[in-house]
């Protein structure tokens, strides 16, 4: 059985264990921006493995996050759609956080994303109120 890329401690905790399915989940606030590239960094590394997959994003936790990383997230899509433009099959991201769905729509304003996102509240099952992001 496969481990986490790295431990919960840091801002976001990825488990792989069911890989091609990943699902990460994101803690209450970025400790600083070296907290935040090796978000970056583990999740290129998912690129490494030549296979297609598909993220599940847990934000119920994630508390006020700097608008500061909406442009480094900006960056990094641009960087994914060069290096990787298929791997990622899509991304599901769970969040009842106004403010997380605002820094998405910011994100995905400044760039579109690499294959669709699905931004859901509550329960997985239950996607009727999705918001949709396609590339």
């Amino acid at each position: 059985m496969e481990t986490a890329l790295y431990k919960e401690k840091n801002w976001a905790h990825y488990d792989v264990s069911h890989f091609p399915e990943v699902k990460v989940t994101l803690g209450k606030k970025i400790s600083n921006d070296a907290d935040f590239q090796k978000f970056l960094d583990d999740w290129e590394a998912l690129y490494q493995r030549d296979r297609d997959f598909t993220l599940h994003f847990n934000t119920n936790n994630v508390g006020w996050v700097s608008m500061k990383y909406c442009f480094k997230m900006r960056s990094f899509i641009r960087k994914i759609k060069e290096k990787h433009p298929k791997s990622l099959e899509k991304s599901y991201i769970q969040t009842d956080s106004k403010w997380v769905r605002f820094l998405l729509k910011t994100i995905f304003f400044l760039e579109k994303p690499v294959a669709p996102v699905y931004v859901y509240s509550g329960d997985f099952s239950d996607l009727e109120n999705t918001t949709v992001y396609n590339p």
